[in-house]
């Protein structure tokens, strides 16, 4: 019976108690911008601080467009063509 809060203390301190978050993949905002016009990626970037990844490219017209995703999310913050 002792055993047993010695074995949760240790599981606490080993970092089991919360798994770490996982961001939304490349692969998957990538298909995103495909699928809202996106014809070329010139740029896909993860920014970590700000838990955003940065998609800029081009659509069937050449006109620049640029898309933030939500990395935890999957949300599009921000979708903008010039």
């Amino acid at each position: 019976m002792r055993l047993m809060p010695i074995v949760l203390v240790l599981g606490f301190s080993l970092g089991f108690a919360t798994p770490a978050a996982a961001y939304v993949d490349i692969e998957t905002v990538r298909a995103m911008a495909f699928d809202r016009g996106i014809v070329r990626i010139d740029e896909i970037e993860l920014h970590r601080k700000r838990g955003v990844w940065e998609v800029e490219g081009e659509d069937a017209y050449g006109h620049d467009i640029e898309m933030k995703v939500d990395a935890l999310t999957g949300r599009i913050i921000k979708m903008e063509r010039d």
